[in-house]
């Protein structure tokens, strides 16, 4: 049995990977495993909010994302016969240093946080699984399972579970993941398509369903975002297949779809931990709380639960701070996480939402409407805030 250790961090994705730079930051001793033999290599999650960017500024890793991201984005409503173009950062708040959303795949998130941490001798040991926790009144033995096979016992004074939707964390806390399912079926690729403007993110929304198009540049020109087709059930995907969705959801733009480096079909759910914490075991990001992409909030949301979360743990674990301190966690983020929840619930179910009313909303007053309820100085600000 190895010696007791501060923190384990279980979950090496942009929530794990910003607490793991935030204890290592405050000298904290602690590992961080995933059981996924790499890191992503997908856009996946797209949009650092300002508010992300200004907390992880002070691990250093602003500068580096800024640098590979794109903040000169403009949103382009199309709509039958219309298409509205918004502004999203020309006129920022005045309280921040980065008054824009950065567009950046999730791939590329990681590699910098990767980086961060690797600069301080950090090493993420991938291929290494949570098979299972006991908790006691002082610690947490954990049972890891390495990439080769062999077992490990380590125990840990805290554990924080940043291990995504079907986090063992949770499970193995015995903490209830409450909500549901949405109906519908997406489609998403990252591909190259001909015949859309670059720099602005694409919606297109028709009585055909909703497409979405944001600009990467790597791994590919373009995110898709799509709702599957009714009418073409089941989970393959193809090139054929994505041409077809672009096609009905565009009205007949002629988009030329081509290339694809990655491709999938899944559900989306909204859901969230009905505790954020078990005695010495935490949850964090898609281990706690999950939703519909709607506003591009989940990596941000996730990355802010670890940054509340890794100083109290720091400040405790020194006996700077009283234990109660950590209940704070909760308390403060799972209220943030109810509310993001029930914003992209409402948003995604009105984007996608098959009743009539809902369509000629869509269609025909959202274009009219969105430009003027977002031009307000304190509608830009909530947004930023975020």
């Amino acid at each position: 049995m190895t010696q007791p250790l501060d923190v384990l961090v279980v979950g090496a994705g942009p929530t794990g990977l910003a607490l793991a730079a935030q204890l290592s930051a405050y000298g904290v001793a602690f590992r961080i495993v995933d059981r996924s033999p790499d890191r992503v290599r997908e856009s996946r999650a797209l949009v650092v909010q300002p508010r992300t960017l200004e907390m992880l500024a002070a691990l250093g890793a602003t500068d580096a994302l800024v640098a590979r991201g794109d903040p000169a984005m403009r949103l382009r409503l199309h709509t039958p016969g219309r298409v509205a173009e918004l502004r999203l950062f020309d006129t920022g708040p005045d309280d921040t240093a980065y008054p824009f959303l950065l567009f950046l795949s999730q791939a590329e998130t990681e590699r910098i946080l990767s980086g961060r941490l690797a600069a301080q001798d950090v090493t993420v040991e991938r291929g290494t699984e949570l098979l299972r926790l006991e908790a006691t009144g002082t610690s947490v033995t954990c049972r890891l399972r390495h990439a080769d096979g062999a077992r490990e016992t380590v125990t840990a004074r805290y554990v924080a579970g940043c291990d995504g939707a079907h986090s063992t964390v949770r499970e193995q806390s015995g903490i209830p993941f409450e909500g549901h399912a949405y109906p519908q079926t997406f489609l998403l690729a990252d591909l190259e398509a001909d015949g859309l403007e670059p720099g602005s993110v694409h919606s297109y929304m028709t009585g055909e369903g909703m497409v979405f198009f944001f600009p990467l540049g790597s791994p590919a020109g373009w995110r898709l975002l799509a709702v599957r087709p009714p009418d073409r059930p089941g989970t393959d995907v193809d090139l054929p297949l994505l041409q077809e969705t672009a096609d009905r959801g565009t009205g007949g733009q002629p988009l030329v779809l081509r290339d694809p480096v990655w491709m999938t079909s899944f559900r989306l759910h909204n859901r969230g931990a009905a505790r954020y914490r078990s005695g010495r075991c935490f949850l964090a990001g898609d281990a706690a709380h999950i939703h519909s992409p709607a506003g591009g909030q989940g990596m941000n949301t996730g990355i802010q639960d670890a940054l509340n979360l890794g100083w109290k743990l720091a400040l405790v674990l020194r006996g700077a701070a009283p234990g109660d301190l950590l209940d704070t966690y909760e308390t403060e983020r799972a209220p943030v996480g109810r509310s993001v929840r029930a914003l992209t619930d409402r948003a995604f179910s009105a984007a996608t939402g098959t009743h009539p009313v809902l369509r000629f909303g869509r269609t025909r007053v959202a274009p009219l409407l969105a430009p003027l309820l977002l031009r307000p100085p304190a509608v830009r600000r909530r947004l930023f805030r975020t």
